[in-house]
């Protein structure tokens, strides 16, 4: 939703990053392979772009970004924790860690965490109004970070 204030060096470290978690939990979901797929095409990269990237050095680069960039990246990386249904120690694990690192407190972890589960009840419910909902998800996210 955010990724677009990413510039290409935060991007390519964020994808990374996503695909560390993504396999984390020894599970390659189809979903977590669809979203990675997504991340890639929405930053314009492509995956030989990621390839030689090492995870810790992603990190170190995206510890100096601004706390804004790292909320976004913690936000996204939340939502694909969750993606594939459940939320293993492993993620949980690797997010708290993540979260020190980028000084996320856990009053924050918890309201991104909130955040989700709020989208989730919205797109298992029918509403009338359904665009002002995603408007209002939107608004709830934007505060967030």
């Amino acid at each position: 939703m955010f990724l677009n204030e990413l510039n290409k060096k935060e991007a390519i470290d964020f994808i990374k990053i996503v695909e560390t978690l993504a396999k984390i939990d020894d599970t390659f979901a189809q979903s977590e392979k669809e979203l990675l797929s997504e991340y890639i095409e929405e930053l314009s990269l492509t995956n030989e772009t990621i390839e030689s990237l090492d995870f810790e050095a992603s990190v170190k680069e995206l510890v100096s970004s601004t706390d804004r960039i790292r909320n976004i990246i913690y936000f996204e990386l939340v939502g694909l924790a969750l993606a594939d249904g459940s939320y293993d120690e492993k993620e949980v694990e690797f997010l708290n860690n993540l979260a020190v690192q980028f000084d996320i407190s856990t009053k924050k972890q918890k309201e991104f965490i909130d955040y989700f589960k709020i989208v989730k009840e919205v797109y298992e419910s029918t509403f009338v109004d359904y665009e002002s909902k995603i408007e209002s998800l939107k608004k709830a996210a934007m505060d967030l970070l």
